[in-house]
């Protein structure tokens, strides 16, 4: 979503108020860093969609 709204990591990170680096790592696979609910919360308003763009409809196995 970051990418099809032409923001920056960098970008991102400052309007998550998070580091440039946290933001690499959420978005990697390989990390386990990965976003909270209130980061979730402030990329739904970042990005004007529901918190439940963000889940997946059905659980990971």
């Amino acid at each position: 979503m970051r990418e099809q709204h032409n923001l920056s990591q960098s970008e991102l990170a400052v309007r998550l108020d998070v580091s440039n680096g946290f933001i690499g790592q959420a978005e990697s696979s390989r990390s386990p860093t990965k976003y909270n609910l209130n980061h979730l919360n402030q990329l739904a308003i970042i990005f004007d969609c529901s918190i439940k763009d963000f889940i997946p409809e059905k659980p990971f196995k």
